[in-house]
């Protein structure tokens, strides 16, 4: 039986400002309880990404990547959550790494073209 993917979490001390982040980077809020979790939505995807409440962020920063067309945009908007600037890599695309108000590394990745195939999809 093959397994599905469903969804990825990650923990958030604010949910308040964890909205307003992956908001801004274009996931689409389809549930918020506060104090427990807020899901989102990227229906071009068909992926659920939560953020939960946890008073206790980990020792690591948990790490995620979202695929974009516009990751000069997401520099400048983000200015002051960038972690690592945009870098051009060797597999034919470049990624940017933000920090979200939580502490967790958020790399947007974007391809050169769309055939382009990245490490990971090998």
């Amino acid at each position: 039986m093959p397994t599905t993917f469903n969804h990825i979490t990650v923990p958030s001390q604010d949910l308040k400002a964890a909205i307003a982040f992956y908001s801004g980077i274009g996931m689409q809020l389809i549930e918020h309880e506060p104090q427990h979790h807020a899901h989102f939505e990227n229906k071009e995807h068909e992926v659920i990404f939560t953020a939960y409440y946890n008073p206790k962020l980990p020792e690591q920063p948990v790490t995620v990547y979202f695929e974009t067309d516009g990751i000069e945009v997401f520099e400048l908007r983000f200015r002051e959550s960038v972690l690592i600037p945009t870098i051009y890599r060797d597999w034919g695309g470049k990624d940017l790494t933000l920090r979200d108000p939580d502490g967790n590394n958020v790399v947007l990745y974007q391809k050169d073209t769309p055939t382009t195939v990245t490490p990971w999809q090998k």
